[in-house]
């Protein structure tokens, strides 16, 4: 008898173990599964990943379109960027596209590509980000380059939540860059209510005194909002122009007035960020 209780003892107390072991790593696996859900990790975009660079872009089409993208994500910054020869001499032929890996930023899936030059001196090595969802002048952002010749050119990202740090170290006199990743979209970002940035030579257009760079205007919830005016660097003119407009929550908005030298040349048309035409004064 003795040893009959004996056993079922010894049953009861496996049966409650295996009990028990069973429902804690389901308490646990849930707690880690909330976490990841609900967390971001910060990092920073310094190097390129050559085991994750996957299948080289070889339809024309496609090629055309990145070469737009790339384009306009280059022309984000305000003075002349470093690499604005690829498009001034005709070197976007040499222009390779590759698939990427995906990045994460404020909850936000980006496809990426990687887009390479080979120059006879040198070479060229960049990440370009893509919201492919959205068709605007925001949905881009180069995260990081690293072009090697005579001279030594580099840019690097750091990401903070929803801010996106762009880092240069360049024989210029690049300005880093601040944005914010906002609904999909790379928006200038700022940490004052106004901005008035006067910076470079002097220049006269239209009998007013200019810098060559400026940048002055309102901003609300750290985005452009309201009348702005830019002068910067334009890859359609190849030159420094004055850029005039409005913006709403980081965006164009309305009509947008391009005066390289003077009087207005041109004139574009924007809804909510997304271009609608151009046309001539």
């Amino acid at each position: 008898m003795k040893r009959f209780l004996s056993v079922m003892l010894l049953i009861l107390l496996f049966t409650h173990c295996k009990e028990n072991t069973n429902v804690k790593p389901k308490i646990v696996f849930n707690k880690i599964a909330k976490l990841n859900e609900s967390t971001q990790e910060d990092y920073a975009i310094d190097s390129l990943d050559k085991i994750a660079i996957g299948k080289k872009i070889e339809d024309k089409n496609k090629i055309i379109q990145l070469k737009g993208t790339f384009k306009i994500a280059l022309g984000r910054e305000v003075m002349r960027p470093y690499m604005h020869d690829i498009f001034v001499s005709r070197n976007d032929t040499l222009l390779q596209f590759y698939n990427y890996k995906k990045f994460i930023i404020n909850r936000m899936e980006f496809k990426s590509y990687f887009v390479k030059i080979n120059y006879e001196d040198g070479n060229y090595e960049s990440i370009l980000l893509v919201n492919e969802s959205l068709d605007t002048e925001y949905n881009s952002m180069i995260v990081y380059e690293e072009a090697r010749s005579e001279e030594n050119h580099s840019r690097n990202a750091q990401i903070v939540g929803d801010i996106v740090q762009i880092i240069f170290k360049s024989p210029t006199s690049s300005k880093n860059l601040d944005f914010q990743v906002k609904a999909g979209l790379f928006l200038d970002y700022f940490d004052s209510a106004s901005v008035d940035k006067k910076w470079g030579d002097k220049k006269i257009l239209m009998e007013n005194v200019f810098f060559e760079y400026e940048l002055k205007g309102n901003t609300i919830n750290h985005l452009k909002n309201g009348d702005w005016v830019e002068v910067k660097y334009s890859f359609d003119y190849d030159q420094v122009i004055i850029e005039n407009g409005n913006y709403i929550n980081g965006l164009r908005d309305g009509e947008w007035y391009f005066s390289p030298e003077g009087p207005v040349d041109m004139i574009k048309k924007f809804d909510n960020g997304r271009f609608i035409s151009q046309s001539y004064p």
